[in-house]
């Protein structure tokens, strides 16, 4: 269970929204659009997509996190679905069908 590239996916994922957002709304609302006003309008993408990058890595790990523990305390299966699929271990069952998948898959048709 790896919780570090979930939560580098979903930071990555709204910090780049967040930069794009910027920019592109600074851009829109500039009366007119110049070197300066996209140097300025960058700089300013940068600076608040780094702010919300600190923010949200905080966030998305204690969120996940807290998931995790609460899927643990209910004693949640994989089967079940949602995000806990990602978040818990897999079961004896589920570990021993995917070793006989792998070996199937090793084997050739």
């Amino acid at each position: 269970m790896e919780l570090r590239p979930i939560t580098n996916a979903v930071t990555k994922t709204i910090v780049i929204v967040v930069f794009w957002a910027v920019l592109l709304i600074d851009l829109i609302l500039s009366p007119t659009v110049s070197f300066k006003e996209i140097a300025f309008a960058l700089i300013k993408a940068v600076i608040v997509s780094g702010v919300f990058w600190l923010l949200f890595v905080m966030l998305v790990d204690t969120f996940l996190k807290t998931i995790l523990l609460d899927a643990k305390e209910k004693k949640v299966e994989r089967i079940d679905g949602g995000i806990s699929y990602h978040v818990t271990e897999p079961n004896a069952e589920e570990l021993a069908w995917l070793k006989e998948q792998e070996k199937e898959k090793n084997n050739g048709p």
